[in-house]
């Protein structure tokens, strides 16, 4: 049982166990916040001017630069008229920190102006966030964003803002910010004693869901992390100022250090990319600020940061057209890192492959990255144990190379986690540029939506059972985690073969009590061979399987046929071959996901099998780029299981035993 699920199941006394020293109420560093800049020195300043001349930062800089004092304006007026805090009061707040980032390599008296002019349109703002606990404003995503943001301009202006108006953004930070973020804290520590979390008025519609056991189940996600690095940062901000502000840095301190250890002992994070780099910019933001003010933890240790960047780097796909990084987009993962977080970690460790990491694989998005990022850090190539992973989480991750075109398979098994699908055993398979079996983005965060769909087993490049799938809730919750196991029963690491069987009878049986068995075998002849073998028993009476494969459809250029026991998916820089072996009659066809086409475009390719007690699909998958012929594999049927032959490929797979077992010959 892992630590998150202890925390669901006994609410916060694992948690506050737990909690270091300083929750306890002992002296936190440091004990004053006179002359102390949290984000960056003045002699930082040229090599945060440098960075905005870099390849990596320049047209993001280039981006901000453009944006005028009006159109500053512009975006409080329209958060003025919607009340929108969730979009717009965003906009206006990021749109402020931009502006003052411009104004550290560029200075200009217009600059100046537009950022006070901002300054003072969001302290007038009465709440900064869209959550309440009762009728009292707690803080999540957007007050910690504008305590932080706020924060950040009044550094960049420094001595140029008057005492009066200092004074009124730090009580905006203390009784707008970290108010309601340690509200918010508190709440996740002592769930007991929270009066009911709710939206505000003007947002309750935004989700349609039940928030009974948010403060727990936000308490150990990605969630925690932001009010709990602004509660920092604003307490830092604050100490000598504000009476609170000493138990609230204690509070920010236990808080962070807890985040730390929801990523699992390998630095692998169960939310996904996205959310472990949402997750980190909070916590390194108030880590860099602690030690800038003195504070004598010693933070680097508190972590396997190290193992982060094996993680980043594991869950690349390559590049996306616009050159951008492409992702391995479990969960509702959607993006790659920031360069911020690989550059902060590679300061801290000196490890050269962080550098590489922030400088090939990241998405610049924040001023962080500015703060943060150092182009004369050497950098080295990931080493070649990088190429095949199963991390903590019994995620694997497999590639031929780093380079754009080279083949990668990414394979999900593994426990629940929040963000999460239903789709144990799936798999995804990008090579030459193309995701040619992909993991859908666009799932919808609420039930209401016909994208919820996305969320389901059948929309996966996995296995229905009767037409059901991984068991997956109801979403009165949102989009928190399920019951859905499996497990990586076998795994075998030959450098350009690997194998692995992953077993996911646990997460069908939840909704199919005729389960007995639902495992997947793969392995993968890099960069242009997948075999997959599935095999499914029931009891009690026969069933009918179900295997859906979906290609990358998003520009509307697949294309996809079935013919006989053969299928083919194309897209326009490759193509997938698909050929079907099995112990009983399985019937090929294309179709698409059941959701209207606003939702999305979702060609698949679908194998059925009439109802019977025992099911196993083999399947054949050959790539080749534009222009090529797929290599050649030769497949039949013998006495223990199946013999493949193809060119630099000879293996056995007997199936005799409950799990089958590989032989490379």
């Amino acid at each position: 049982m892992t630590r998150r699920e202890l925390l669901r199941i006994t609410g916060s006394s694992i948690l506050l166990a737990s909690l270091p020293s300083t929750f306890k109420g002992q002296p936190a560093e440091p004990s004053s916040s006179e002359g102390t800049r949290l984000f960056f020195d003045l002699n930082e300043i040229p090599k945060i001017r440098a960075n905005s001349k870099t390849e990596l930062l320049g047209p993001l800089y280039q981006k901000w630069e453009e944006i005028t004092p009006a159109e500053l304006e512009s975006k409080f007026d329209t958060f003025d008229k919607s009340g929108d805090v969730i979009g717009d009061f965003m906009r206006a707040v990021t749109s402020v920190a931009h502006v003052a980032l411009v104004h550290i390599v560029n200075p200009s008296k217009e600059r100046e102006n537009a950022i006070v002019r901002g300054i003072r349109r969001l302290i007038a703002i009465d709440n900064w966030d869209f959550f309440l606990d009762g009728d009292k404003p707690i803080g999540i995503q957007r007050a910690s964003l504008a305590s932080e943001y706020l924060l950040f301009a009044r550094e960049v202006l420094d001595d140029k803002i008057e005492a009066d108006l200092d004074q009124e953004i730090l009580k905006a930070v203390a009784e707008k910010g970290c108010l309601p973020c340690y509200r918010a804290i508190h709440g996740m520590n002592n769930p007991d004693t929270v009066e009911g979390w709710r939206f505000t008025e003007r947002h309750s519609d935004y989700y349609d869901l039940s928030m009974e056991r948010w403060p727990m189940i936000l308490g150990a996600n990605n969630l925690r992390a932001a009010p709990s690095g602004a509660l920092g940062i604003g307490a830092l901000a604050l100490i000598g100022h504000d009476s609170r502000a000493e138990k609230w840095l204690e509070t920010a301190i236990a808080s962070v250090e807890f985040v730390f250890t929801t990523f699992s002992p390998d630095g692998s994070y169960f939310e996904g990319l996205s959310y472990s780099e949402y997750t980190l910019r909070s916590l390194l933001a108030f880590c860099e600020a602690h030690a800038r003010s003195g504070g004598k933890i010693d933070w680097i240790k508190k972590a396997n940061f190290e193992g982060m960047v094996d993680y980043m780097l594991s869950m690349q796909l390559g590049k996306n057209e616009d050159g951008t990084p492409d992702i391995v987009n479990f969960s509702d993962a959607r993006s790659s890192i920031n360069p911020g977080a690989p550059s902060w970690i590679g300061k801290h460790t000196q490890n050269p492959v962080a550098q590489y990491a922030a400088e090939k694989v990241s998405l610049p998005r924040l001023f962080y990255d500015f703060l943060w990022f150092d182009g004369s850090r050497p950098s080295t190539p990931p080493p070649k144990a990088f190429k095949n992973v199963r991390n903590d989480l019994d995620w694997v991750l497999s590639r031929s190379g780093w380079e754009a075109n080279d083949g990668v398979v990414a394979f999900r098994s593994g426990g629940p986690c929040n963000h999460e699908h239903a789709d144990r055993n799936h798999i995804t398979y990008k090579v030459f540029g193309e995701r040619l079996l992909t993991d859908l983005f666009g799932a919808a965060y609420d039930k209401r939506n016909p994208g919820w769909l996305l969320r389901q087993t059948e929309a996966h490049n996995a296995v229905l059972v009767d037409g059901r799938g991984c068991h997956y809730h109801d979403g009165n919750e949102g989009v928190n985690d399920t019951k859905s196991y499996a497990t990586i029963t076998e795994y075998e690491d030959h450098g350009d073969t690997v194998w692995w069987t992953s077993d996911a009878s646990p997460a069908y049986l939840i909704e199919n009590d005729h389960i007995t068995k639902v495992i997947r075998t793969v392995i993968f002849s890099k960069p242009d061979v997948i075999v997959i073998l599935d095999q499914v028993r029931l009891h009690f009476a026969p069933q009918s399987m179900t295997v859906n494969f979906y290609p990358d459809n998003r520009d509307g250029f697949a294309k996809l046929s079935a013919k006989g026991n053969t299928f083919s998916i194309g897209r326009p820089k490759a193509r997938l071959h698909g050929t079907i072996y099995s112990n009983s009659d399985v019937s090929v066809s294309t179709g698409k996901l059941g959701v209207p086409l606003e939702t999305g475009d979702f060609p698949r390719i679908q194998l059925n099998t009439d109802p019977a007690y025992n099911h196993e699909i083999l399947t054949i998958l050959r790539a080749n780029p534009k222009g090529n012929n797929p290599r050649a594999i030769n497949t039949k049927s013998i006495k223990d299981g199946w013999s493949i032959k193809g060119e630099d490929l000879e293996l056995k797979i007997d199936t005799r035993r409950v799990v089958p077992s590989v032989t490379l010959v």
